[in-house]
């Protein structure tokens, strides 16, 4: 299976893995995950929030380094920042591909 790999900056984009693994060059990103994806399915809410689901609190990933994330399959990532990239990683047992309608 080919891993898809996106560079730079990417805004709601829905993933088909798992986790992702993000790496940076030299600037810091942000990520942050909305929970498009089944049971959920409201990409107003935020797998990443300060207890309340419609309250954004990014992921903060420093400069020059690299970090693994869980996203969970159908939900949506955004990476605010460039010079990075972010990978799928890891299998396809969640969300929708894990859940019956």
């Amino acid at each position: 299976m080919a891993i898809t790999v996106y560079s730079g900056a990417i805004a709601n984009t829905v993933w088909t893995t798992d986790k992702a693994s993000i790496s940076t060059g030299t600037n810091s990103v942000t990520a942050q995950v909305r929970l498009s994806g089944k049971p959920t399915a409201n990409a107003s809410a935020f797998l990443y929030n300060d207890g309340n689901q419609a309250n954004s609190v990014p992921i903060i990933i420093s400069a020059n380094s690299k970090r693994d994330i869980w996203i969970g399959v159908g939900n949506q990532l955004t990476i605010v920042g460039g010079n990075g990239t972010a990978a799928e990683i890891g299998a396809a047992s969640s969300g929708d591909a894990g859940v019956m309608d």
